[in-house]
C-alpha cells in the first residue's frame, strides 16, 4: 500500500513540474505576431454590456480591442467610450473606417 501512494505522489509531481514549465515556456512574446479583439456594438445587442465586461476582465495578452460601431445606442457608445479612455490599446471607430483601421494595424 506504501507503494502505491509513494508511486501516486511521484506522478503527481512530475505532471505539477511539466505544468509549471509549459506556463513559463508558453508565456507571450513581444515578436509574436499582433492580434486583435473585434467587438461589434449592435443596438438590439441586450449581452452588450456583458460582452465588454468579459472582454475587460480577459485582455489575455491582446495587442488591442476594437469596438466596432454599427448601431449603437447612446448607452453603448458611453459604455465604449469609458472602455477606450480605461484601455489604451482600445479603439472606438465607425464600420466605415474598420478596412482603414486594419491596413494600418497589418502593413
Amino acid at each position: 500500500m506504501d507503494g502505491l501512494i509513494i508511486t501516486a505522489a511521484v506522478i503527481l509531481a512530475v505532471v505539477a513540474i511539466i505544468e509549471i514549465v509549459t506556463v513559463f515556456f508558453s508565456l507571450p512574446v513581444d515578436s509574436a505576431p499582433p492580434y486583435v479583439t473585434v467587438l461589434p456594438v449592435f443596438a438590439d445587442d441586450k449581452l452588450f454590456e456583458r460582452r465588454l465586461e468579459y472582454l475587460m476582465q480577459k485582455g489575455c495578452g491582446r495587442r488591442s480591442a476594437i469596438l466596432v460601431n454599427y448601431t449603437a445606442d447612446s448607452r453603448q457608445t458611453e459604455l465604449c467610450r469609458r472602455f477606450v479612455h480605461d484601455n489604451p490599446d482600445a479603439v472606438f471607430i465607425s464600420h466605415e473606417e474598420l478596412e482603414n483601421f486594419f491596413t494600418g494595424i497589418f502593413s
